[in-house]
């Protein structure tokens, strides 16, 4: 069975003034609590990362106390696509002119480029992914939760 999650950062930076700035900004213009997001599948985290150049796997401490982590439980086809999709763009460029235009919309997004929040949204098959932000994929999240058995036997 392939576990799939999704990690949103949380924070605080910790590193150079360019990570703060652009943590806190992504927070103040989206109304969020999260400035990144993650796909986990198989314990691989998967997104499109600014300071990595694009789209990319990466094994990262999701226990740190920055990330929120919530468990979904999605088909297995769309785990498959996920990972398909990420696969077939794993290099991809990062999309800062879909950045640009969180702020000022006439900028529009780069189709062949990707931020975090809209490469995971691809990788989902959702729509209008160049519009998402953190809230709209924990909203997504908390729609697919993992169910546990507590083994309880309900009369």
């Amino acid at each position: 069975m392939t576990r799939i999650q999704l990690a949103l950062y949380k924070g605080p930076p910790k590193d150079d003034w360019v990570h703060t700035l652009s943590h806190y900004g992504i927070r103040v213009w989206t109304w969020s609590r999260w400035s990144h997001a993650e796909l986990v599948i198989d314990g691989v985290c998967w997104a499109a990362s600014a300071r990595d150049g694009g789209v990319r796997p990466k094994v990262i401490d999701l226990t740190s106390g920055r990330w929120d982590v919530f468990h979904m439980d999605l088909p297995p086809e769309v785990v498959g696509k996920a990972s398909a999709w990420f696969l077939l763009h794993q290099g991809a460029g990062y999309d800062y002119r879909g950045i640009g235009g969180f702020i000022f919309r006439p900028l529009g997004h780069d189709e062949d480029r990707y931020e975090c929040f809209e490469s995971i949204g691809e990788a989902l098959g959702l729509v209008g992914t160049h519009k998402l932000t953190a809230n709209d994929l924990h909203r997504f999240a908390l729609q697919h939760p993992v169910i546990l058995n507590t083994g309880a036997i309900d009369f």
